[in-house]
């Protein structure tokens, strides 16, 4: 048995081979394939927004995460309104993000609930997902359920969040799956069930802003932004950095990937699902970011970030005599190993912080290597490999980031709430930490320095 290589190497499956639970990625994937999630849908979704973004980032993110399939089971098929869904039947935006329709649910599967199922809803775990205004989530009791219309993001966050319950406890946590996970994207430093967490009507979109790096966070931020009400999607410029053509093993993570978008450039294949998809315009950019960049008169001043390394978000400061680089900048960073990459980390600039203090330089972990990786090596030179290229194939297979496209789309939830949310005037924030094993738990300290306040351009809601 031969392990692929790291371009071909699945990021979820990969934490069951450092984790030690898999032998080699073949066995993790193997592993992964006997995991189903199964979604029911009520009637009456396609007035709901929320329920559509919620189904819509359950089957999305939940099929890379359980490679035996998402099934769901629904009431109706009506044609949907909203972002991603717009003009498509439930059952056409469910196979489309690689779903299946299902007229059966099992007792031995988890079950994420989306709306009022007119039959009852069985599984091995029953989540039920609530929202109200910006707040969602999920709840073991339907009695427990928000009471309100929530806004598309409460919905994104809550499927994000069914799926990381469901994720957990089919991998053996015994907490997971058995409690309430919610947040409010409004004030996420409150209980997502207070009052003062629904937060105002939502009246202000963006209308220009850049996505500097296209991978895991960058899509997350698109599909979140690709939910949005845009009165006139025209009114919208979305500018696009990256360098990297799609590998297969980034078809885990990236929420807006098909099979067919592996060796074509991120920038092109994000290009033409806002485009295409949505009517938002792009301009793309196909250059890496650094201290060179700085916009130009027709260029936004939003930026949200999504780098997998240290030095370029130190860049994203900086002052010269026009003034700064970005009016403002939302960074977000995940933790890359088998627990740490349910970790979130997200800062706001400007801020109490700076980017080029906020995040160190590069540090070099001395870790030991997980035993799948040193028994392989073993194998290959054992088969005649030179053990250097042996050694450096694993080492550069090691060094691939554990991650899952639900951690993915609940970063993009917060990420664009946090620009809805300066939009309205909301509470500014310096740094949201989150960990998806503990989700009650939100740091989210005040920024005590946010500056003069910014208009990132904007465009009204429907």
């Amino acid at each position: 048995m031969n392990w692929p290589d790291r371009d071909s190497l699945h990021r979820t499956a990969k934490l069951l081979v450092d984790s030690g639970r898999a032998s080699s990625p073949e066995e993790a994937v193997a592993i992964l394939e006997t995991f189903v999630l199964q979604v029911d849908v009520g009637p009456g979704i396609e007035n709901l927004p929320a329920a559509q973004a919620g189904l819509g980032t359950l089957v999305n993110a939940g099929h890379r995460a359980f490679l035996g399939g998402v099934a769901v089971r629904a009431e109706e098929d009506p044609v949907l309104t909203e972002g991603w869904a717009a003009g498509r039947r439930l059952s056409t935006m469910v196979a489309e993000l690689g779903g299946r329709m299902t007229e059966a649910l099992s007792p031995d599967i988890p079950t994420i609930v989306v709306g009022e199922p007119i039959r009852p809803s069985i599984g091995r775990i029953v989540l039920w997902t609530t929202w109200a205004g910006w707040a969602g989530g999920v709840v073991e009791d339907p009695s427990h359920r928000l009471d309100g219309d929530g806004m598309v993001l409460s919905g994104v966050a809550a499927g994000a969040l069914g799926v990381s319950e469901a994720f957990q406890y089919v991998l053996g946590s015994s907490r997971a799956g058995h409690r309430n996970a919610g947040v409010s994207l409004w004030r996420p430093d409150l209980p997502w069930h207070d009052p003062d967490g629904t937060g105002p009507p939502l009246n202000w979109l963006p209308s220009t802003l850049w996505l500097l790096g296209l991978g895991h966070l960058g899509q997350g931020y698109a599909w979140s932004l690709g939910w949005l009400p845009y009165a006139t999607p025209t009114d919208v410029m979305v500018f696009l950095m990256d360098t990297d053509i799609v590998v297969d093993g980034n078809k885990a993570t990236g929420l807006l990937l098909r099979d067919a978008d592996v060796d074509h450039r991120k920038t092109r294949v994000m290009a033409a699902r806002l485009e295409d998809d949505l009517g938002i315009r792009t301009s793309i950019v196909e250059r890496r970011f650094d201290d060179t960049l700085w916009p130009g008169d027709e260029e936004p001043l939003l930026a949200l970030a999504g780098f997998d390394r240290p030095e370029p978000r130190r860049q994203l400061g900086g002052q010269r005599s026009g003034g700064p680089r970005f009016g403002r900048v939302i960074d977000a960073g995940l933790g890359s190993g088998p627990v740490e990459y349910l970790d979130i980390l997200i800062h706001t600039f400007p801020s109490q912080l700076d980017p080029a203090t906020a995040f160190p330089g590069h540090q070099r972990h001395n870790r030991s290597m997980p035993a799948a990786y040193t028994a392989e090596i073993e194998r290959m030179v054992k088969a005649g490999t030179d053990i250097g290229d042996a050694t450096c194939g694993m080492t550069q297979a090691a060094g691939i980031s554990v991650a899952a496209a639900f951690v993915g789309a609940m970063t993009g939830a917060i990420v664009i709430g946090d620009v809805l949310r300066h939009m309205h005037s909301g509470r500014e924030i310096a740094i949201l930490s989150l960990d998806l094993r503990s989700p009650a738990y939100i740091d989210a300290p005040e920024n005590t320095a946010p500056g003069t306040y910014f208009n990132p351009g904007s465009t009204s809601a429907r």
